[in-house]
């Protein structure tokens, strides 16, 4: 007995064929269409911000949308901005910096030392407070890259003994009286936009072109993503790591001038205030424009976003600590749902 074959210019085969796909395509219409909606990831962060924005000028119509309050929330995050984008430098290649607060707050004491009690021109101290940035950056790769510390415990110890110098070189006592060129350096508009403003966003564009279009930006997300295989392909990854780490210094220090001039006083115990903000900013971008990668952009909106909820909801009546609940409960957030994606596309690769 023949067994009749189909072959592929049989009719009944060419029938068959579309059922069979449209059967496909609905089984894995609901996986689509979970991924469909998960493509939103990139600009939820985004949603949420413009929802929060609006939803506090309905709220606070008269306080909330005015020009000088959302100059106010611009200026006031400024300092965090550049920490954040600072920050960014050493996550991207895998690594941890607790003390950027610390060396912000290093930076400020030892400009506001030098001008007040010393009468040093304001230029020459704000590169010492740069220098200073330099050095804590260059202790940070040393024991983390060189001697092999976990970066965790390492910055944590330098925050702490930087934290200590603050205080020493302050005399332990809030200094104030700044030089004019100083308090102009990053508090003068341009346009009706504070030079703080403007030097924030500026370290998170150049940030920006060197992690998205030079190949050492590429090479920290490479560092960071597999060390060992980055490490066989021939990358020098402890001299990128202890740059990330000098890089990071040096903004942080540069913050530190911004906070001077901002302020117009320095005050050696505001370091710790420094440090969840930044990396709530920085993790909460990972959620935003590039996916679990720490990226410049992200940050940014990252940080406005919870500089927006914060500042509506104090403008509500709520009690002045309700931001470090909401930084602490922004950074689980981000974090949670970074993992999350990272499982589900595991899971469905």
């Amino acid at each position: 007995m023949t067994v009749a074959q189909s072959s592929p210019a049989d009719p009944a085969s060419d029938s068959a064929a579309p059922a069979i796909a449209s059967t496909i395509e609905r089984h894995d219409e609901p996986r689509r269409s979970l991924l469909a909606r998960l493509r939103l990831e990139r600009y939820a962060i985004i949603i949420v911000l413009v929802v929060a924005f609006g939803a506090f000028s309905l709220l606070l119509p008269s306080t909330f949308p005015t020009v000088s309050n959302i100059r106010v929330m611009a200026q006031t995050e400024s300092v965090f901005m550049i920490l954040a984008i600072g920050l960014l430098f050493p996550l991207r290649s895998g690594d941890f910096d607790l003390s950027i607060g610390a060396t912000m707050n290093l930076s400020a004491m030892a400009i506001a030392a030098l001008t007040v009690q010393h009468g040093m021109g304001w230029v020459l101290s704000a590169f010492i407070g740069l220098g200073l940035g330099l050095v804590v950056g260059c202790v940070n790769g040393f024991l983390v890259v060189v001697v092999g510390l976990d970066g965790f415990i390492a910055t944590l110890a330098t925050m702490t003994a930087v934290d200590g110098l603050a205080y020493g070189v302050s005399g332990g006592t809030v200094l104030s009286g700044f030089p004019e060129g100083l308090l102009r350096f990053a508090s003068t508009n341009v346009g009706g936009v504070p030079l703080s403003v403007i030097y924030g966003l500026a370290i998170a564009v150049i940030a920006w072109y060197v992690f998205q279009w030079t190949p050492w930006g590429r090479y920290l997300l490479f560092v960071g993503g597999n060390r060992d295989a980055s490490r066989l392909a021939g990358l020098k990854t402890g001299q990128i790591r202890f740059l990330a780490f000098v890089i990071c210094g040096i903004i942080a220090a540069f913050g530190g001038v911004v906070l001077a001039s901002t302020v117009g006083s320095a005050d050696p115990s505001i370091g710790p205030q420094y440090l969840l903000p930044p990396f709530a900013a920085a993790f909460l971008g990972t959620t935003v424009i590039n996916i679990r990668r720490f990226n410049a952009p992200g940050t940014v909106i990252g940080l406005y976003l919870l500089v927006i909820v914060v500042t509506g909801l104090e403008l509500l009546g709520a009690p002045s600590w309700i931001g470090d609940v909401f930084d602490g409960v922004a950074l689980v957030v981000a974090i949670s749902f970074a993992r999350f994606v990272t499982v589900y596309r595991e899971k469905h690769s």
